[in-house]
């Protein structure tokens, strides 16, 4: 028998949820990590709360959790998953035992939905592939297609092999010859920082060399640099040398320089042997011709293969380029859910919006 209740004061750093987590099909975007500045830092600037149900077995063992936000928005209850515009990947974070008692089973999800609460729309996007038949036994409802895809690519060693194997000639060719030639003509290197004090700059330096290229762009937003800033900084600690040393969520931040000067930064977070790639900014202007970014890429994928990596990740979004890295692509998907009349008529009047906007 699986009891489901509100647990908003959950601590993400307690064993128990460690435990739940490593044996989850949840993504990097649950880990204790990610979510633990996710709360403190983010949700309340957005004027949100934090919604988390837990599911507990008879014996008050903790078998599931489903992390969630509850915010108004336009005069209506929104119920989301965590997302905000900066998580890929919505996935509630369930033990076997829980994913047997929900599949197909009713009244477990009436159980979810009353321990949920009142609200008008629940909201949850983007789901991949993997997490959609569990996010349908806890909701009851069919999801529909997002509109866009996650890429990512296998490693294999070793990595001239692989290279020649996956990326599309022509730039494979572009960027080995532009990176031979910009570090003959400049000191060039790629770093990848430790410290609490260099990762801090390094975010700063993200935020300025993005600026201006992306529209709705959220690290410009104050708040949610902070947010990375803190995950870059807390995760860099737990960045493993080795194929060992891979299986727990961490966060790398990397620093391309060009004779001392700032000529990239890349962010992301690595888990369970993937390097999910989530932000890069590149100072076009200065080097351009050297196509910063892709070199980031190339060399940053060279260097986690080399640790036992096993996935780069891509991330949301079809941008052509992926394909040219021999991605494949994920379809995602979402689901829209009314709680009430009034989100009944919301759904039907303005699903639209709901389906573009997740800010």
């Amino acid at each position: 028998m699986i009891s489901f209740a509100q647990e908003n004061g959950f601590d993400f750093a307690s064993n128990d949820y460690a435990k739940l987590f490593a044996g989850s099909n949840a993504s990097a975007f649950q880990s204790p990590l990610w979510l633990n500045q996710f709360y403190d830092v983010l949700v309340p600037q957005r004027q949100a709360e934090t919604l988390v149900v837990t599911l507990r077995d008879a014996d008050g063992e903790l078998v599931g959790l489903v992390p969630m936000i509850r915010r108004r928005k336009s005069g209506l209850v929104l119920v989301e998953a965590t997302d905000l515009g900066v998580s890929d990947y919505a996935a509630p974070v369930l033990g076997d035992a829980a994913r047997e008692a929900l599949r197909g089973d009713p009244q477990a999800q009436a159980s979810f939905m009353a321990a949920v609460g009142t609200h008008d729309i629940m909201r949850v996007q983007p789901v991949l592939p993997d997490n959609v038949d569990e996010w349908q036994d806890l909701l009851g409802c069919a999801h529909e297609p997002t509109g866009f895809g996650a890429h990512a690519v296998a490693l294999a060693p070793p990595f001239e092999d692989w290279r020649k194997q996956n990326l599309d000639k022509k730039l494979s060719g572009m960027v080995a010859r532009k990176g031979k030639r910009w570090k003959k003509q400049h000191r060039v290197e790629l770093q990848r920082l430790h410290d609490a004090a260099s990762i801090d700059l390094a975010v700063k330096n993200l935020a300025r060399l993005r600026q201006g290229r992306f529209e709705g762009d959220p690290i410009q937003e104050a708040t949610v640099a902070e947010f990375y800033a803190k995950v870059a900084s807390l995760g860099a600690s737990a960045c493993g040398t080795k194929t060992s040393d891979l299986s727990t969520c961490a966060a790398e931040t990397w620093v391309l320089t060009s004779d001392g000067s700032v000529a990239g930064v890349l962010f992301g977070l690595t888990f369970r042997g993937a390097f999910h790639y989530l932000l890069i900014g590149a100072d076009y202007d200065a080097h351009g011709r050297h196509s910063p970014g892709l070199q980031m890429y190339d060399w940053i994928i060279e260097d986690w293969m080399a640790r036992g990596g096993t996935s780069f990740d891509f991330t949301i979004g079809d941008e052509p380029f992926k394909q040219q890295f021999g991605t494949e692509a994920r379809p995602m998907a979402r689901f829209l859910r009314a709680g009430s009349l009034k989100g009944c008529l919301a759904l039907s009047l303005f699903g639209h919006k709901l389906r573009r906007t997740n800010g």
